[in-house]
C-alpha cells in the first residue's frame, strides 16, 4: 500500500492505516519535503514541483501490485502520481483510494496561483483553522513554537492546492479501480463533486462515506477496516480466491 498524507500532516499520520493491513502487505508512506526525515530539504514551490519530487520514489514501487491511498492534498497527489506513471507500470496499481478531497476540476478552478504561501491565508487564519477543525493534540496550542511549526507545514501544503493544475486523466481500460471516500461531516462528496471525479478518472469511482469530518481517514476505525478488507480481497484475488461481496457505507 502506497500512502500519501494530508495537508499539515506527516507520514506518521498514516500509521493507523498501515497497522490495520493484513499479513502479506507492506506499507510505504511518502513524505513531503520540509518535515520528518526530510526536515532539512527545501519545501516544494508548487503542486507540480511536489509531483516531480515524489515521482521517482513512487515509481520505484511500481513494479509490484499496489493499492494507492491519498488523503486531502495527498489524494490529489496520488491521482497525479498514478497519472504520471509510464503505461508499463500503471497496470500494477489495483486500486486508488481518494479520500477527503474536492475533485481535480474544482480544485483547479479555485486555485489562485499566489507567488508564495501565506498570501491566500494568513498564519492567524491557519492557526484558527487548526483549532476549529480539531485532530491536533491539545498540547499543541500550549507551545507557541510547536504551533508555529504546525502552521508553517499547513500553510505550505495548502499552497499546493492554491497552485494546483489538473493532470490529464489516465486512459481508460487500465484495470485500476478508483474509490472516492469522504467523511459525512466534511461535505466534500456531493453528487456534483462525485460526477466531477468521474470525469477525471479512467473508470467510474466507487463512492463511500464514513462517520467523521475531514480527518475521518486516520481518526476513525471503519476506514482502516475498509482498507484492510480491500487489501485482503486483492491478496485473495492474487491467490485465486473469489472476492467477497462489497459492503455498504460504514
Amino acid at each position: 500500500m502506497l500512502l500519501l498524507h494530508d495537508a499539515g500532516a506527516t507520514a506518521l499520520s498514516m500509521l493507523p492505516l498501515a497497522r490495520a493491513l493484513p499479513a502479506g502487505c507492506a506499507a510505504v508512506a511518502f513524505e513531503l519535503d520540509g518535515r520528518g526525515e526530510l526536515a532539512d530539504a527545501p519545501p516544494v514551490r508548487c503542486f507540480d514541483d511536489a509531483v516531480k519530487r515524489l515521482l521517482p520514489a513512487f515509481r520505484s514501487w511500481g513494479d509490484r501490485p499496489a493499492v494507492v491511498v491519498g488523503h486531502g492534498v495527498g489524494a490529489l497527489l496520488a491521482h497525479a502520481l498514478v497519472a504520471a506513471l509510464p503505461h508499463g507500470q500503471g497496470h500494477h496499481i489495483r486500486d486508488v483510494v481518494l479520500a477527503g478531497s474536492r475533485s481535480p476540476a474544482t480544485t483547479a478552478r479555485l486555485a489562485s496561483h499566489p507567488r508564495a504561501p501565506f498570501l491566500t491565508r494568513t498564519r492567524e487564519e491557519l492557526a484558527a483553522e487548526l483549532r476549529r477543525d480539531g485532530g491536533c493534540p491539545a498540547e499543541l496550542f500550549d507551545y507557541p513554537h510547536l504551533l508555529d511549526y504546525a502552521v508553517t507545514m499547513l500553510g505550505r501544503d495548502l499552497h499546493l492546492l492554491d497552485t494546483y493544475r489538473e493532470p490529464a486523466a489516465p486512459p481508460p481500460g487500465g484495470g485500476t479501480d478508483y474509490h472516492v471516500w469522504s467523511g459525512r461531516g466534511d461535505g466534500s462528496l456531493s453528487p456534483a463533486e462525485l460526477e466531477r471525479w468521474r470525469l477525471s478518472t479512467p473508470s467510474p469511482p466507487k463512492p463511500r462515506d464514513f462517520a467523521g469530518g475531514h480527518g475521518f481517514l486516520c481518526q476513525e476505525r471503519p476506514p482502516a477496516a475498509a482498507l484492510h478488507e480491500l487489501v485482503a480481497d486483492r491478496l485473495a484475488e492474487g491467490a485465486g480466491v473469489p472476492p467477497r461481496p462489497q459492503r455498504g457505507a460504514a
